[in-house]
């Protein structure tokens, strides 16, 4: 017998990109990001600084 779970997206985030301009010019901190959150993950995101 074959059990099957299934996890429901509850977060999708497809082809992200972020810029910010600078005294320096623009920064671009993000680029193309997809991923995916389901039910019961954790997920941390911490900058370049340490600060999330």
């Amino acid at each position: 017998m074959s059990t099957s779970t299934t996890h429901k997206n509850l977060i999708e985030i497809r082809d992200l990109s972020v810029t910010f301009p600078s005294e320096a010019g623009t920064v671009q901190a993000v680029r193309n990001v997809s991923l995916d959150i389901r039910a019961g993950e954790v997920l941390g995101i911490v900058g370049e600084s340490g600060s999330g």
